[in-house]
């Protein structure tokens, strides 16, 4: 079991959402044969921060369903 905690900091003009799904969307691209186990999340108004924390295991490319 492994866990990836993102700290995503609202920049720029796109609503702190959009940044949210694109960075975890691109980290979800560059790791292929993850199975997510459980994700949370913390979010800070102030600062326009959330933590998302996701725990999930690597599977080898033969595993099958």
């Amino acid at each position: 079991m492994k866990v990836k905690v993102f700290e995503i900091v609202k920049t720029g003009l796109a609503p702190l959402s959009k940044e949210l799904e694109e960075t975890i969307q691109t980290w979800l691209d560059d790791n292929e044969n993850i199975e997510i186990l459980t994700t949370s999340q913390s979010q800070h108004l102030r600062e326009n921060t959330i933590f998302v924390t996701i725990v999930y295991k690597t599977n080898s490319p033969d595993d099958k369903d």
